[in-house]
């Protein structure tokens, strides 16, 4: 018996070295191109001339550092003055936002390989009929209140600033999860996870729209790349190491510490606007355009212009459709490859993942090409991968080997349109001289969560009548019939 309970702990105690290792070389992968861009952006080449200039705008701010505004001045303009380059504070406004997306889809999907136990946990906390619907309604849920919560985080960045709405959702975020910690009731931990959906919207809306602000456009896509990275990243460690966590230190205990990294990531930001507050990009000639424009436009004004405006739908329709691609080919691939290729739940997982680490891989590979070439060629492109995804989930008869192309795709799919489409609609905004760049992220986040709603309705529907292959095939046509729509788009 003492054997037996002895090789129990050390396959534990090794398992539990190997899952480390893991999350230590994800961290060490997605912090090197991090450090890389911080580096390339902090030390460019500059000419004798420009170092004493920079050396005497030091010297000058140094000596009006005790005239300066307040903190919370700083946080909502964003705009005054600083020791720091203003490239060094560019970079960290991309590491800021990575982390901030990197704790956002961390927190969503820590919840994942522990749900399950919570649901089937006696009541109050668990539900004893219908659990399939309580685990639906609790996953729709984030989603339903991301959508509904987009158009308000929208006008928030555009009342306020986007440094105001980035840091209020994270805040937000940390207040909702430690709620979830402290949760009693099904109902509870529910709404837990609505408010988790709303700070989720808050936080792509103000952190998107901040990158865009601080970027010029010819290094806007590098930038979107390296902090879609970080989402990534939380998506694919949130399961590890919430799996890890709520094994040795219970609920309350891994969802307090999750908390307290969002707060902590929430200083973080504070300080940063305190010490280095981020420029606009914006020449003077289109900054006095654009304040002319916001001045002439309401906010209700500007929105109508955004939903006439063409381009802008099509790249909006491509969203809504690659993610609806996205949400029917998640739940249907757990009954695929447990129902005709009886695969194990741990090796589901795994295979899973492939998509996650494709995105990874993708993400800041594609925003590093959207700086090179045209973006609207490299969304078309996007939608051409998910259509072939879902061509090889169609022909997965033919091996298993069919399905990791499938899950393969997928991710890249996902890098691909998420680096470039963010990039294209902030040049979009600057062409038609539309104002602000919030209003146009909110409804991208609309259509993002739109699309895993919508998705999975009508493909579930459709496999349930005629197979998985249909299902999944008729929500990747729409992809398909709006390649050549993006292809026009100069």
């Amino acid at each position: 018996m003492t054997r037996t309970k002895t090789t129990s702990s050390r396959r534990r105690r090794n398992g539990f070295a190997q899952s480390c290792a893991v999350m230590l070389c994800i961290i060490s992968c997605w912090a090197a191109p991090q450090c890389c861009y911080s580096l390339q952006l902090s030390h460019p080449l500059t000419s004798n001339n420009d170092y004493w200039a920079i050396s005497a705008k030091r010297e000058v701010s140094s000596k009006s550092s005790n005239d300066s505004s307040s903190l919370l001045t700083t946080i909502r303009g964003g705009g005054s003055k600083s020791s720091i380059p203003q490239t060094r504070r560019r970079s960290l406004v991309v590491l800021l936002v990575a982390t901030a997306l990197f704790n956002d889809m961390l927190q969503l999907t820590m919840l994942l390989p522990i749900i399950h136990t919570l649901v089937s946990s006696p009541p109050p906390l668990g539900v004893t009929n219908n659990k399939e619907v309580a685990l639906g309604l609790f996953f729709a849920s984030k989603d339903i209140c991301q959508m509904m919560s987009a158009p308000f985080a929208g006008v928030l960045c555009s009342k306020f600033s986007p440094h105001v709405a980035l840091i209020s959702s994270i805040l937000g975020l940390g207040v909702a999860t430690f709620v979830f910690a402290e949760a009693k009731t099904f109902w509870q931990l529910l709404l837990a996870r609505g408010a988790q959906g709303a700070a989720s919207a808050a936080v792509l809306c103000g952190g998107l729209s901040l990158i865009a602000e601080t970027h010029p456009q010819n290094v806007r896509g590098k930038a979107m790349g390296y902090a879609q990275s970080g989402l990534a990243a939380g998506m694919l460690m949130g399961p590890l190491i919430g799996g890890l966590l709520f094994e040795r230190m219970g609920r309350k205990n891994t969802f307090r510490f999750a908390a307290g990294m969002v707060l902590a990531n929430a200083i973080a930001m504070i300080m940063l606007m305190g010490v280095a507050p981020p420029e606009s990009s914006r020449d003077k000639e289109n900054d006095n355009i654009n304040k002319k424009v916001e001045a002439d436009l309401s906010l209700a004004k500007s929105s109508k212009q955004l939903l006439r405006n063409f381009d802008i739908l099509a790249v909006t329709a491509s969203t809504f459709a690659i993610h609806a691609v996205v949400g029917v080919i998640k739940p249907l691939s757990q009954v695929v490859l447990d129902k005709e290729f009886g695969v194990t739940m741990v090796k589901r997982s795994f295979i899973i993942s492939i998509a996650t680490l494709a995105f990874f891989i993708a993400a800041p590979i594609a925003g590093i090409l959207s700086d090179r070439m045209q973006r609207s060629h490299l969304v078309a492109l996007s939608l051409v991968l998910m259509s072939c995804s879902s061509a090889f989930f169609a022909l997965r008869h033919l091996g298993l080997w069919a399905f990791y192309v499938s899950v393969a795709l997928l991710g890249v799919a996902m890098g691909v349109q998420k680096s470039s489409s963010q990039s294209l609609l902030a040049d979009l905004v600057d062409k038609h001289e539309l104002g602000e760049y919030s209003m146009v992220y909110a409804l991208s986040d609309v259509a993002d969560s739109l699309g895993l709603i919508v998705g999975p309705l009508v493909g579930l529907a459709l496999s349930q009548m005629y197979g998985p292959s249909v299902g999944v095939l008729s929500i990747g046509i729409p992809c398909l019939l709006l390649t050549p729509v993006m292809l026009r788009i100069a």
